[in-house]
């Protein structure tokens, strides 16, 4: 008998030691919850102002180690009955003690009883648990971070495709107008094409005299033909200024750049044309 009780090992020992370390850490998270609870109930008495005097003049805490204590029965008071005399009814508590829940906080609270059955905290020293909880915390900046990434690209993926609708949609609209122009110009060389049959006509099928009248009637009717086209090319590329330079002046808060790219082209081509012998 005496032999089994002076045999003993280090390993033993260190199994006795962190034993007791434990229960008396359960003993401060209890004491703790119990601390946290009242300095909770006091709180809600004080009149406003008075919390960091009577802490001081009371209970010798700062506001810093009440707050600490006040959120470690916020996060397990509601599994500690009121009473440091319950018995049995305290094994309500997680396994835990105070080192390892004040660290458990660092875990949201919808997510910290998930986190602990996920790993065996009991076997786990106070190190070994900070570091799990920081790495769950760094993973979970990582996949917050990944997701805002992914909505970012999605939104600016969504603005290229936005901006892609509204560019072809000008596009069309300009070729739309080019054809209406095009239209309009075959019409009236048409009708140009008309008054010279007639003038061919005139010609082979009245005398010199007549001829020479027709001539200068057909003349003026093709001077005034001229004019019309001059005149309705004119309103046209007028027509088609003024809505390109209200379509630009549009589009200049959407893409400044695109915008100066294309009001840089349009004055070469004012420019250009400026230049030419009319």
């Amino acid at each position: 008998m005496n032999d089994l009780l002076t045999d003993r090992t280090s390993p033993v020992i260190a199994a006795e030691i962190n034993t007791i370390r434990h229960q008396t850490g359960k003993i401060l998270l209890a004491g703790a919850i119990e601390i946290g609870r009242r300095l909770k109930e006091a709180k809600d008495l004080l009149p406003y102002g008075e919390w960091g005097k009577w802490l001081e003049e009371s209970v010798s805490y700062s506001q810093k180690t009440a707050e600490k204590l006040m959120r470690v029965f916020d996060a397990y008071g509601t599994q500690q009955p009121a009473s440091l005399d319950a018995g049995p009814q305290a094994q309500a508590l997680p396994n835990l003690n105070y080192s390892q829940a004040f660290i458990l906080l660092g875990v949201p609270e919808e997510e910290r009883a998930q986190f602990i059955a996920e790993i065996d905290v009991e076997s786990m020293s106070t190190r070994e648990l900070q570091k799990a909880v920081n790495d769950r915390n760094q993973a979970v900046k990582e996949r917050d971070q990944a997701l805002q990434e992914k909505a970012n690209l999605q939104k600016a993926l969504d603005d290229q495709v936005s901006k892609i609708t509204l560019l072809t949609n000008e596009c069309d609209n300009l070729k739309t107008k080019a054809e209406e122009l095009s239209k309009s110009q075959t019409e009236i060389e048409t009708k140009a094409g008309n008054l010279r049959s007639e003038l061919s006509s005139i010609k082979q099928s009245t005398s010199y005299e007549a001829v020479q009248r027709m001539s200068k009637n057909l003349t003026a009717a093709h001077i005034k033909a001229c004019a019309n086209k001059i005149a309705f090319l004119y309103e046209s590329l007028d027509r088609t200024f003024k809505e390109l330079i209200w379509e630009l002046s549009e589009f200049a808060a959407k893409d400044p750049d695109t915008y100066e790219a294309y009001r840089s082209k349009v004055i070469d081509f004012l420019a250009r044309g400026l230049k030419e012998k009319m």
